[in-house]
């Protein structure tokens, strides 16, 4: 009788923990925070990292965000565990005291961001902005951008008549007229250039401008094989896009209103494959690094970058 009681309990004892080892598994949750290009939305349209995570036992909570600066404070804070963002706004995060890690990014994408001017041939060159209006986001890559391409013509921020607005304030001084510039990225530029406004220059031979997804050290951690998968279905999402944009620029047209010819424009502008950061990323993020803080949009430089840098 005692045998038999003890082979019970050890039955019941092992049915208890293999309920919890699986109500474990189905608790861990991967939150991922995004903001709307055709590479997030694509991964979270077709579901194939939900699937992937799901069979490492994982759930997906997706939470959406309208600006750099605050998907990387959700970051910083733990609401989430992943985030893209652009490279100016993480340095600056980075240089106020802000941890997370780069864990991918995209090759460098210039043509993405430029200064738009009216086409009527009042403003053809860069020398021509001094004494100018100029609209632009504060502490932003808009503004890294305008510091250096007035520098390419030594003249500095001080030489033109800064207007600061967001995109959508900005957006709507330049189509009245109230200012005579505005330095911008996408899609806000290539809508703009398609009402017959002109791109004056963009960042190609300024500066770089590259795209970065992140991750918490507490996260990586104890979910490696999460990040793997979010970097892995990212590329994959990437390479489509690269081959045949048109079901991103449709995801997109749905989401953000714009219309599907403008994504196409837009994404054939850059690369939208992640890959884990090479030495090329690695040395345009202390570029990056140092000429925030020789121009004042940083008051920090960022000590030791290199552990900010998630080698799997």
């Amino acid at each position: 009788m005692k045998k038999l009681l003890s082979i019970f309990f050890l039955l019941t004892l092992s049915v208890i923990l293999v309920g919890c080892a699986s109500s474990n598994a189905e608790n861990k949750k991967v939150r991922i925070g995004y903001q709307k290009n055709g590479t997030t939305l694509l991964l979270k349209s077709n579901g194939e990292l939900e699937s992937r995570l799901k069979e490492l036992g994982y759930s997906v909570e997706w939470s959406e965000f309208n600006t750099g600066s605050s998907i990387l404070e959700a970051l910083n804070s733990g609401a989430i565990d992943f985030a893209n963002a652009s490279d100016a706004p993480s340095m600056m995060a980075l240089s106020k005291g802000m941890n997370f890690k780069y864990i991918a990014g995209e090759e460098s994408s210039p043509q993405m961001e430029g200064i738009l001017v009216k086409n009527d041939g009042s403003i053809q060159s860069i020398e021509q902005l001094k004494g100018k209006k100029i609209a632009y986001n504060k502490a932003s890559i808009s503004e890294y951008l305008l510091v250096n391409a007035l520098a390419t013509v030594n003249l500095t921020l001080d030489d033109v008549e800064s207007v600061i607005l967001s995109p959508a304030d900005a957006n709507i001084a330049f189509e009245n007229g109230d200012v005579d510039a505005w330095v911008i990225w996408d899609p806000y530029m290539t809508v703009s250039e398609s009402k017959g406004n002109q791109i004056l220059t963009t960042a190609e031979g300024i500066v770089e401008h590259r795209s970065f997804y992140y991750s918490s050290d507490k996260f990586i951690e104890s979910n490696k094989d999460a990040v793997v998968a979010y970097v892995e279905e990212l590329s994959k999402v990437g390479e489509a896009i690269d081959t045949d944009s048109s079901e991103a620029a449709e995801i997109l047209e749905e989401n953000t209103g714009i219309a599907a010819d403008i994504w196409v424009t837009s994404l054939a502008r850059r690369s939208s494959v992640a890959s884990y950061l090479d030495e090329a990323a690695q040395a345009d993020l202390q570029r990056l690094n140092e000429d925030l803080y020789d121009i004042g949009l940083t008051s920090n430089l960022v000590e030791n970058l290199e552990n900010h840098i998630w080698k799997p």
